[in-house]
């Protein structure tokens, strides 16, 4: 390993770091902030489901963008710098008393537009940067510290709300929130930097539309759509609640802001502490079963929310969701990997990244209409729950029939590499980074396509609750 490749995965993980504190003290706030300025339970399903279906339009541009330049560094560098830029406006029209409901949308927005095309891009950089011998060691490493500073944003950042802002009233305060945010566009910056020091290899090209049609022609293509079309129609139903839950809490049950972020604390750490056991599993019986297991137990997340009235039957659903939600984003991530080639993947994760987003939004504004038809949020609450029970039952039918992919290889959840990318109400996000070491099976359909980066994974949540 020479010095210049020792130093940029040095500076690497100091990137995590600020990047995981940009989320914890910043991403984490964006709905108490919508609260705050009196979002209606439309303009809190499209504050949610918006930036996410947009935002997959960033991997897109990111994958129009690579065959054009000679430098991922600098795309990631000025994707990153856009989000800089739109937190510290956050920061000053709070400070200022500017920003309204539209405004906190519109930023939110862009702000994951680049969020992801900056994700997709650095996942190609990386993956060609590390070396197959350490990826293991240094993605590991490089969680770790990103997953302590997430956690240290998400406290501190309550903390200071707590103490500077004099509720969840609408229009009120705002101080609080632009200190927030000012600290975000700050960790961001120091991200940006870190990223322009960082070294890069050469790049090698992205496999032509031909190749791509070829796989989405095959066998193993089709295995990996269905997958994708699962997954979607789960985030559908699911986001029928998910942006839901942060109102009830500072609304309703009139949680203070060191509540609430007591109550988004608990699935973070129950799912980061979940997610070995999962791997485990995996390990032991494979990622079919419990992807329908996973599935099944997060059609049961919003069960206790029927009756919770108070902090403590809070934690305990948050951490049922979290523990539910690790699982499934491994299993379905070790699925979609099987289920894909090396070469493909940056495509296959675009893919399914905008369906995702596109499934979330239309769930987002279905939960909205129930909202105002039921005018009760624990009946959403028991809708989604229904409906996911429904998608999860259509898992039993349609995994098994997945497991004859020609030529998926068996991934041990040691080589599934994630990469920190966000925070949702279901905890931290992954997106999956590195291909597996030594090959996948990537000729035979896609023989003759162009060389991808190996590790070829997209980073962005899709996620939730």
């Amino acid at each position: 390993m020479t010095p210049a490749l020792r130093r940029t995965l040095r500076l690497s993980v100091f990137d995590a770091m600020a990047y995981a504190l940009m989320v914890g003290v910043g991403e984490a706030y964006f709905i108490a902030d919508g609260i705050r300025l009196g979002a209606s339970t439309l303009e809190l399903g499209l504050l949610v489901g918006l930036p996410l279906s947009v935002g997959g339009l960033g991997p897109l541009l990111a994958l129009r963008l690579l065959p054009r330049i000679s430098a991922r560094r600098k795309l990631v560098a000025g994707a990153a710098f856009g989000q800089v830029l739109l937190l510290a406006g956050l920061a000053l029209g709070d400070r200022a008393g500017v920003v309204g409901i539209e405004s906190l949308i519109a930023a939110v927005v862009l702000y994951h537009v680049c969020g992801q095309a900056a994700g997709t891009t650095w996942s190609s950089w990386f993956g060609d940067l590390v070396p197959a011998a350490t990826r293991a060691s240094f993605f590991a490493r490089r969680n770790r510290a990103a997953h302590a500073a997430t956690c240290s944003g998400l406290v501190g950042g309550g903390l200071l709300l707590q103490a500077l802002e004099p509720g969840a009233a609408a229009g009120a305060g705002g101080d609080g929130f632009a200190l927030l945010f000012a600290l975000a566009a700050g960790a961001r910056l120091v991200s940006v930097a870190l990223l322009l020091c960082s070294s890069e290899p050469a790049f090698t090209a992205l496999p032509d539309r031909g190749g791509v049609l070829r796989f989405l022609r095959s066998e193993r293509g089709s295995v990996a759509w269905r997958l994708i079309l699962l997954v979607a129609a789960l985030q559908f139903v699911v986001y029928i609640a998910s942006p839901y839950f942060s109102p009830y809490q500072l609304e309703e049950l009139r949680f203070s802001y060191f509540e609430y972020t007591l109550s988004s604390a608990a699935v973070v750490l129950l799912k980061i502490a979940c997610l070995p056991a999962w791997g485990r599993a995996i390990d032991r019986f494979g990622p079919r079963p419990l992807c329908m297991l996973a599935a099944i137990s997060i059609a049961l997340v919003p069960l206790p929310w029927l009756w919770a009235s108070g902090l403590g039957w809070i934690l305990l659903a948050q951490g049922f969701s979290g523990c539910s939600w690790a699982g499934f984003d491994l299993t379905q991530f070790s699925l979609l990997l099987e289920s894909s080639y090396r070469r493909t993947r940056l495509h296959v994760f675009a893919a399914q990244s905008v369906l995702n987003g596109a499934a979330q939004l239309l769930g987002g504004l279905t939960g909205a209409a129930l909202a105002e038809a039921f005018a009760s949020r624990r009946a959403l609450f028991a809708v989604s729950c229904v409906a996911r029970l429904a998608v999860a039952l259509s898992f039993l039918r349609f995994l098994p029939a997945m497991s004859g992919a020609p030529g998926a290889p068996s991934l041990r959840p040691t080589e599934l590499l994630l990469r920190v990318v966000g925070i949702r109400s279901s905890g931290v996000a992954y997106r999956p980074v590195a291909a597996q070491p030594g090959g996948d099976g990537d000729d035979g359909e896609l023989a003759g396509a162009a060389q991808p980066p190996p590790a070829a994974g997209l980073l962005r949540p899709g996620d939730a609750r």
